[in-house]
């Protein structure tokens, strides 16, 4: 299916399908291994996703499912493209004031990308992402998503010569706006801090907020392709964690081949307090980040990856190897609606680290569902 052309009619399949995306992952729950994800993790996913249409799935999809210890849990991050059919779902809750704070923002966002020549739309495209974390499912039923842009890939570049800090101010000055919250110098000061430790060949790919973590914003930094190189922006960036430890694990992974072939993003959060000590290393094939279709087609260059963290005792044996054999190709399943295709492939392993301690480590799956067309006639 060339979801490009068809994803007005992808949606409409899939919201012929089921009444939610809970109700339509649940459909499909004996698709996913339970070692990823069962239990109180799976009933909480299902819970944050219950509220969210269907049609979400037409786009792509997240889930990160986490590789330490025996918990079985996900993330999940869903796509809102303007005009899209999810995207009207969110405008209407905003306009009838339902989840006021997520709708809102969503819906203030999308309207500032909507026109064709909208500063914010030449920078960051027309896509919402909302991420709805394991830690926040642990804190509440139900509790609001983390809410980001994706500038496009030059608006941000690092680099003395090629920095553009008055694009950086109209992301942050419309997100604060979505949030309702005052603009706070210090806190501008120190995300212009993490911006201008970029070198070249690097850019922000990714700005947003984590409402249910207190005021703050998030700026992911891509495209390292050495370890020194992540552990030194950190360092330059104001991260107040402990440098060596990082570069250490990253050291251990470049030794031992895991990282050959491999970019890196580094995820900083900045308030008016200054970078916070929780620090997210992002792993991507480069084939994903140059967006070829290899990383789509092709498992195999995610293997020294995966080995290289099991051999180091970084991820558990089991949920490494269910990983491996579930994360890739296409699968065509029949729904009541008729047949639809689950794509889904390993996208990036992500790395927590807070302060000196490597806390977590999740391998994020894209995910996309289509609904075949019915015959017109």
């Amino acid at each position: 299916m060339d979801f490009d052309r068809e994803w007005t009619a992808n949606e409409d399949g899939l919201l012929r399908e089921a009444d939610s995306l809970a109700a339509l992952l649940a459909r499909i729950g004996g698709c996913f291994p339970p070692v990823l994800i069962r239990g109180e993790g799976w009933r909480r996913l299902l819970d944050q996703a219950a509220g969210l249409p269907a049609s979400l799935a037409a786009f792509p999809m997240w889930m990160g499912f986490s590789m330490r210890g025996p918990r079985p849990a996900a993330d999940l991050a869903v796509s809102l493209v303007g005009g899209s059919r999810s995207a009207v779902f969110f405008q209407d809750e905003s306009a009838a004031g339902k989840r006021p704070s997520c709708a809102a923002a969503v819906a203030s966002l999308l309207k500032e990308t909507a026109p064709d020549k909208a500063p914010l739309r030449r920078i960051a495209g027309n896509r919402v992402l909302l991420d709805y974390s394991m830690d926040s499912m642990r804190r509440a039923r139900r509790s609001d998503p983390g809410i980001f842009l994706y500038p496009i890939k030059r608006t941000l570049p690092g680099g003395a010569r090629q920095r553009r800090p008055g694009n950086l101010g109209v992301v942050l000055d419309a997100i604060l706006r979505a949030m309702d919250w005052e603009r706070d110098s210090a806190e501008r000061r120190n995300a212009e801090q993490v911006y201008s430790a970029l070198k070249r060949d690097t850019r922000i790919a990714a700005v947003g907020v984590f409402p249910s973590r207190g005021k703050g914003i998030r700026l992911m930094a891509l495209g390292f392709g050495e370890a020194r190189a992540a552990a030194e922006f950190a360092q330059r960036a104001g991260w107040p964690g402990r440098h060596s430890a990082l570069a250490a694990i990253l050291s251990r992974l470049e030794q031992c081949g895991a990282l050959d072939g491999m970019r890196m993003g580094v995820d900083l959060q900045a308030s008016a307090q200054g970078v916070g000590p929780s620090l997210d290393l992002h792993i991507f094939s480069e084939n994903t980040i140059y967006e070829s279709a290899g990383w789509f087609k092709d498992p195999q260059h995610w293997d020294a990856l995966i080995d290289g963290m099991r051999e180091e005792g970084l991820i558990a044996a089991e949920k490494s190897q269910a990983l491996a054999e579930w994360s890739s190709g296409a699968e065509m399943l029949f729904g009541k609606s008729g047949p639809f295709v689950l794509l889904r492939r390993l996208h990036h392993v992500k790395l927590v680290m807070a302060e000196e301690r490597l806390e977590q480590i999740n391998a994020y799956v894209f995910m996309l569902m289509g609904a075949l067309p019915r015959n017109s006639g």
